[in-house]
């Protein structure tokens, strides 16, 4: 899947495999490649930096128990990136923003309305220079107290709980690219 693929997905593998059937970012990835989606496995997280580094991911789904560097860190690592690497502003169709405000008025025997349109085609500002990042946490029993809370620091999109549900987590992809990419294929 060269050239034409739509999204750019990086997945984490767990850190120990479950014995019960395929993992989930591998039935994750063989789910959306009919789709276009290009996915990119990584297993520490070195290998998540340097997958970020040399290609435009735009989605990422990070294990917090990364070995090396773990999800967390890497999540204020993308953040930094993020604010120091701006995206480029371009004006397309999707940053024209528009305001329709309706005005009535009744007065005995007539009745006024007035429609006020308000356009603004400069580009919508864009935080969304780096990956969108999903994080997966460990069971809630063996979850830090603190992890929600960095997590929302850092501007994860979301936080899934193992085990993950293949549905959940494709519902989640879905919201974050009506959110970042107003519902169409990033460019």
């Amino acid at each position: 899947m060269g050239g034409d693929a739509r999204l750019n997905l990086l997945l984490t593998s767990p850190p120990a495999a479950s014995g019960a059937g395929q993992p989930w970012h591998q039935t994750l990835s063989q789910l959306l490649v009919p789709l276009g989606i290009k996915t990119f496995e990584a297993k520490s997280g070195p290998q998540v930096v340097e997958l970020i580094e040399k290609n435009p991911i735009h989605l990422a789904v990070l294990d917090s128990r990364l070995p090396a560097i773990n999800g967390l860190t890497l999540l204020e690592l993308i953040q930094r990136i993020r604010y120091q690497n701006p995206a480029p502003q371009a004006c397309g169709p999707a940053d024209v923003r528009f305001e329709v405000r309706v005005e009535e008025q009744s007065t005995p025997g007539q009745q006024q309305r007035r429609i006020e349109v308000r356009f603004d085609a400069r580009p919508a500002e864009r935080k969304n220079a780096g990956p969108v990042v999903i994080l997966i946490a460990p069971p809630p029993p063996q979850q830090d107290p603190q992890l929600l809370q960095e997590a929302l620091k850092f501007n994860a999109f979301s936080v899934l709980s193992e085990p993950v549900d293949i549905n959940l987590a494709l519902e989640l992809m879905a919201r974050a690219m009506k959110r970042f990419h107003q519902n169409q294929w990033p460019t």
